[in-house]
């Protein structure tokens, strides 16, 4: 009686997670993270071409994901492809991350 107790309990605590993993607020805080990333790493590296037309589209693809999340149909996706997206966007918000990280140093002064 007591394990199937416990197997309830933990059930419920990972149907939570998930349902917190694939609310649509949680897309739209993703979003925004790694448009603000975006917008680091454009700065970080001004003169290079591709890097900038790679961040601009990375910018406006984060403003349609934000705006998706807000409509109805985002909520019809399955449970599969948000996981997916989620997913996606863990490892752009890594990449952009190493890529800041990787940037060449404004000032040969070490301060």
């Amino acid at each position: 009686m007591i394990k199937w107790f416990k197997d309830k309990i933990e059930a419920f605590k990972a149907q939570r997670k998930l349902e917190k993993q694939i609310n649509p607020r949680e897309f739209k805080e993703m979003a925004l993270d790694i448009r603000d990333l975006a917008v680091l790493a454009s700065q970080l590296s001004p003169r290079d071409r591709d890097i900038q037309k790679l961040i601009r589209s990375v910018l406006s693809e984060m403003e349609r994901l934000s705006e998706l999340a807000d409509r109805p149909e985002f909520r019809k996706l399955s449970t599969g492809k948000k996981l997916l997206l989620r997913q996606g966007l863990i490892e752009s918000r890594e990449r952009l991350l190493e890529s800041i990280e990787s940037a060449p140093s404004p000032t040969d002064r070490l301060q």
